[in-house]
């Protein structure tokens, strides 16, 4: 009895304090995993959503650069001139344009750096203009895009629409070969009366952009990116099985199942947590410019989910190999009660030494989203709901020129838009206090030191249950932009070769002249001029010395012709003058003194075309008067060129009237 009695004891003496202990550090044990997977929940979804907003801002900067370049004036006139021809046609205005084309292509290639492929298409599918990582020829072969996907489908769109394709195998910058990933970007080119002129196409290069995302930059969790039909759409890395195309549901069956079925939400597999969000390109490009984005059927909405290693006891235990030590002590020393103060106290103060760290890393986390805020490469504010400035960040204040106490609460935005521009901003402010509570316009910003500041201002409404709340507002300097158009504008003036106003300048400066002589009564008078023989000099001696005649005739023609008269290159060897305040008889004597100019100087070839190095030419000339109530100068020009035509017949080197 004594002996069952003592083993009894000893028993209870054992089983006591082990459950004791047991009872004891069950729930810390427990809430500290809890607490463990929350965190690793919080995480999940922090860089779930920087992942998503990465992606989406790289998505977006695509389309909006996309639709820029579309709208290139330089871009139209190239496809209006292609479309104009019976055949596709080489000659020196297209040439030109193509150059220069190629010339912005390679700028944007190189300053984008994400795109591998830029081309233009006309509307019969021909491929006009290619500029590529890949190395080619100086003037790209027509290629015909009549059947891919991309023209087809943005063929069909409007104006500022897209087409965006799934992610697929393309060509890498070494060779032609499917050794990445890409997406193709297409939008639909109109000339200015809303005519369909062709398809403006860019090559994305997937891998790059996904490549800048956090996933690929941290190995805090694994990315998962799915097509509507689960296909995996995350390019593969260097020492990672082949996945790109693969399904998703056959690698990891329970995430697919969970992101399929809901558009967003957390959920806990098997070992593992996951977070996850759908997008669809069509319905959410709220944050770009274009109006409808249309993609490949059965693509959309993507799913983009973060998996994270879910917590376990024996992952705890195995971080700190002192807490299973500790635990074995008390066990084996029975000190239950005094040994779980001492460990209950020290995992306190771990907590609390966590909760501060985390506490530290919260506010470190916020200066930093307030330095990015306040020193952003473009302007943020928010308004009121009357327009009273109530947050604005350092970056569009420096570009204002003031300080924040002077603005902040105490000025209304709509007084730094200048008068110009206001109405813009008002209609836009209107629409974010609308029903669409979202606007944006292009303005002038007036700076304290009376500069203009281009800007494109791009607003939302914050909207609670109490109803509008304020509007938050992007704001971006158009300085560059506008200054490239200007120059864009002036190139497309210019006749290259020779340096006179092109067709255009001519039509430009007739519209001002016709509409002063209008007003004022005086006589217009127009001069066509063609040189003789021309396509002779050009079978005799070449085109280059073609070209040094084409330069000599524009030389010696604007110091024979008067200050006010406007000469300009019609194309080929045929030019135009346009002489305001001329009558006949001024009209014929500032003809004839040009004709009898160029009879009398031979233009300067250079002695390895003449032994004398110098070329004679002469040039026939028809003139005509402007007539009142003519609003073009189309009725002048044709009257012109058949006075022109008579002095052809007449046996050329003359000057001929046509009457009106």
């Amino acid at each position: 009895m004594i002996i069952k009695a003592f083993w009894a004891r000893l028993t209870v003496a054992v089983l006591l304090p082990v459950s004791l202990v047991t009872l004891t550090l069950t729930p810390i044990v427990v809430s500290h995993l809890e607490e463990r997977v929350d965190g690793t929940r919080r995480s999940a979804e922090a860089l779930l959503a920087s992942e998503y907003d990465l992606l989406l801002r790289g998505m977006n900067e695509s389309f909006n650069q996309v639709l820029a370049t579309a709208e290139y004036p330089l871009l139209r006139r190239f496809l209006s001139r292609q479309d104009a021809a019976e055949t596709p046609t080489w000659g020196l205005a297209a040439q030109s344009d193509w150059e220069q084309l190629e010339a912005l292509f390679d700028t944007l290639l190189t300053h984008f750096g994400r795109y591998t492929r830029l081309a233009v298409v006309d509307t019969e599918g021909r491929e006009w203009v290619a500029t590529s990582t890949v190395p080619l020829l100086p003037r790209p072969p027509v290629v015909d895009h009549g059947t891919s996907t991309a023209f087809l489908q943005a063929m069909a769109l409007q104006a500022r629409d897209l087409y965006v394709s799934s992610p697929h195998l393309g060509a890498s910058g070494a060779e032609q070969t499917p050794v990445t990933t890409v997406i193709d970007i297409a939008t639909p080119i109109v000339g200015d009366q809303g005519e369909r002129l062709g398809v403006l196409l860019f090559t994305l290069d997937w891998s790059r952009l996904t490549a800048s995302l956090p996933h690929a930059r941290e190995s805090r969790g694994e990315a998962l990116l799915a097509g509507a039909q689960g296909r995996w759409l995350l390019p593969d890395t260097d020492g990672q099985e082949a996945r790109f195309g693969q399904p998703v549901a056959t690698h990891w069956p329970a995430a697919w199942s969970a992101m399929s079925d809901r558009n967003q939400g957390t959920v806990t597999l098997e070992n593992h947590l996951l977070a996850f969000r759908s997008h669809d390109l069509r319905t959410q490009h709220y944050r770009s410019q274009a109006g409808t984005i249309i993609s490949d059927p059965g693509t959309q909405p993507w799913r983009l989910g973060i998996l994270m290693l879910r917590p376990t006891l024996w992952g705890l235990l195995k971080e700190n190999p002192v807490q299973p030590l500790a635990i074995t002590l008390v066990y084996l020393l029975s000190v239950a009660f005094g040994l779980f103060w001492v460990l209950s106290n020290h995992r306190l103060r771990g907590l609390r030494q966590r909760a501060l760290l985390f506490s530290r890393e919260a506010r470190q986390y916020a200066n930093e989203v307030q330095d990015l805020y306040e020193h952003a490469p473009c302007g943020y504010h928010s308004l009121d709901s009357d327009g009273r400035v109530i947050k604005i960040n350092r970056t569009e204040l420096e570009w204002l020129g003031y300080r924040a106490d002077e603005v902040i609460e105490k000025r209304r935005y709509r007084d730094f838009v200048t008068p110009e521009t206001r109405a813009a901003f008002d209609a836009a402010f209107r629409q974010v206090l609308g029903e669409g509570q979202e606007g944006s316009a292009e303005c002038e910003l007036q700076c304290r030191d009376g500069t203009r500041l281009p800007v494109a201002i791009q607003a939302t409404a914050q909207v609670t249950d109490d109803g509008f709340q304020y509007s938050r507002a992007m704001v971006f300097d158009l300085s560059e932009r506008k200054a490239l158009e200007e120059r864009l504008e002036r190139q497309a003036l210019a006749d290259p070769l020779t340096g006179l106003g092109n067709r255009r300048a001519l039509e430009d400066q007739a519209a001002m002249e016709i509409a002063r002589a209008e007003r004022s009564g005086a006589p217009l008078s127009l001069i066509a001029v063609d040189l003789d023989h021309f396509k002779r000099i050009n079978d005799t001696y070449g085109h280059d010395v073609g070209d040094m005649v084409l330069q000599a005739f524009a030389k010696l023609a604007r110091q024979v012709l008067r200050d006010g008269d406007v000469l300009c290159r019609m194309g080929g060897e045929e030019f135009a003058v346009l002489l305001p305040d001329t009558h006949r008889e001024q009209a014929l004597q500032v003809a004839e003194r040009l004709r009898e100019a160029v009879a009398t100087t031979p233009a300067q070839v250079g002695q390895d075309a003449t032994e004398d190095g110098t070329l004679a030419y002469t040039a026939s000339l028809g003139v005509t008067l402007v007539c009142a109530g003519e609003t073009t100068l189309k009725p002048a020009i044709k009257r012109a060129d058949q006075g022109l035509y008579a002095a052809k017949e007449t046996g050329r080197n003359r000057v001929e009237w046509e009457e009106a």
